[in-house]
């Protein structure tokens, strides 16, 4: 196993991030400052990180998250790099 995969890093972190969004019904940007807080090292790659911002777009669009600071989530262009958006976090 890959010395990456076992530290947590990037795979076992996004996974986790998606939990908390699916779940717990947290914003990506919730979800990853509480996972940092909880486990400082944490790094998703960035395939992995467009992959989230993604699936949190979908998760609003289905009304699994709901809130009015999900406006702003929405209103970045998608014409701007999404990591980094992401890194603006």
């Amino acid at each position: 196993m890959p010395r990456s995969c076992a530290a947590g890093v990037s795979r076992s972190a996004t996974i986790v991030l998606v939990y908390s969004m699916k779940y717990h019904h947290n914003t990506l940007k919730d979800a990853f400052h509480y996972l940092l807080e909880k486990r400082p090292q944490i790094g998703p790659n960035e395939g992995f990180l467009l992959q989230l911002i993604r699936y949190e777009k979908e998760l609003i669009r289905t009304l699994e998250i709901v809130l009015l600071s999900a406006a702003e989530n929405l209103s970045l262009s998608d014409s701007k790099n999404p990591i980094e958006t992401f890194k603006e976090f």
